[in-house]
């Protein structure tokens, strides 16, 4: 059981039963006090050739398996969301279901929500049409002395 394991994204699968899982830490400077990010590759041995470029696997140390392997994965813990046929279907076979139920799909809600939002947007328009009407009825009430005595004072600085 003991040993370092690590946890990293499979970054390259091309060789035969080795991946390229890369790591991240965090590493203290204190020339700059701060904490950089950094990212070691290890080599890891791929018994099964599961994995697949973005999966998040598990690594643990093992004896030296060639000059630069000294890895295995132990386990894969999230799969990289990958486009297969059999998921297509089920997926089509999942939305003609909802459709059939007499659900929404989501491109009506999200038509609804659109609708909605011009709807809402509309009224904005309109009070702020308001307010302006509204700010412009009061300037003209009671900002001609104010605005007389306004440019005075602008000249009599000015001086």
């Amino acid at each position: 059981m003991g040993g370092s394991r690590f946890v990293g994204r499979v970054v390259s699968n091309r060789m035969q039963k080795t991946v390229v899982v890369a790591v991240d830490y965090v590493v203290w400077r204190p020339k700059i006090k701060a904490y950089e990010k950094r990212t070691s590759k290890h080599f890891a041995h791929d018994e099964r050739q599961k994995c697949d470029i973005g999966d998040t696997v598990r690594i643990k140390s093992t004896k030296r398996l060639s000059k630069h392997k000294s890895y295995a994965v132990e386990e894969i813990l999230r799969k990289v969301n990958v486009y297969s046929p059999e998921f297509g279907a089920q997926q089509v076979a999942a939305a003609e279901a909802a459709a059939a139920a007499g659900s929404r799909s989501r491109v009506d809600i999200a038509e609804e929500q659109h609708k909605q939002a011009q709807e809402r947007l509309l009224q904005l328009h309109s009070l702020r049409a308001e307010y302006n009407q509204h700010q412009a009825a009061a300037e003209l009430a009671g900002g001609s002395s104010s605005s007389s005595s306004s440019t005075s004072n602008s000249t009599s600085q000015g001086s």
